[in-house]
């Protein structure tokens, strides 16, 4: 055998040698990793309900196909600069029920109504954002009255009970959902990267309510009552 034959020889043999590792790193590093996956959008970080989404919120990964979310969003187009209807937590997959902001215009048989300061006792929850559910407890007159003079003196579930109001007309003023939570200087409050440190405090707060929670709100509200904002 020639010297030339000897050396394509070897050659060969060493490639062939070599070219089991190689393949099984090559399928290892570069096919298994997107075999059977599928590109998501997911949360880079963790991000606050009525947060617009930025480049730095979100990202593009793999996930296998069995792990993948229904609705989840794809590119990123879809989802930048939309508003988170809840919290986000890093690496989840995004959804439209994540970003769907629909819940925050009326629907056919509601209004977007405005709650008159006079009408809120006290001060809406601090914390209070865009896209919340609160509830409205019905505070007598005289019972705000009270409270107003004595700031110490808390106003609890159990006195509310106490007084006249019909149960079943404040039960209908539940998980009502908050159109706009605006400042003293008109502008929508949004989140920072901690809820329990929004951007402004609260001053006017908005509602989406039905025919039947309107004409309750009118009711009360003209009779004096004042409303007490709450939200789990």
């Amino acid at each position: 055998m020639s010297f030339g034959y000897k050396c394509l020889y070897y050659v060969l043999v060493i490639g062939l040698c070599l070219s089991g590792p190689a393949l099984l790193i090559v399928w290892k590093w570069g096919i298994e990793p997107v075999w059977g996956t599928v590109d998501v959008v997911v949360a880079a970080r963790p991000v606050e309900q009525g947060a617009s989404l930025s480049e730095a919120d979100v990202k593009i990964a793999k996930i296998k196909r069995d792990q993948l979310v229904k609705g989840a969003k794809v590119k990123l187009t879809d989802v930048l600069q939309q508003e988170t209807s809840r919290p986000l937590r890093g690496n989840e997959q995004l959804t439209d029920a994540m970003l769907n902001t629909g819940h925050l215009l009326p629907s056919p048989g509601e209004w977007n109504m405005p709650l008159p300061t006079e009408w809120i006792f006290g001060k809406p929850p601090g914390s209070l954002l865009r896209g919340d559910r609160v509830s409205l407890l019905l505070v007598q007159k005289e019972e705000s009255k009270k409270a107003e003079g004595k700031p110490e003196q808390e106003l609890n579930r159990e006195r509310l009970e106490q007084l006249d109001i019909s149960y079943a007309e404040e039960k209908k003023l539940r998980d009502i959902v908050v159109s706009y939570a605006k400042g003293t200087n008109n502008q929508e409050i949004a989140s920072t990267d901690d809820r329990k440190k929004p951007t402004g405090s609260v001053s006017t707060v908005e509602l989406i309510v039905n025919e039947e929670q309107k004409e309750l709100i009118r009711k009360y509200g003209s009779k004096g009552y004042k409303f007490l904002i709450v939200y789990q």
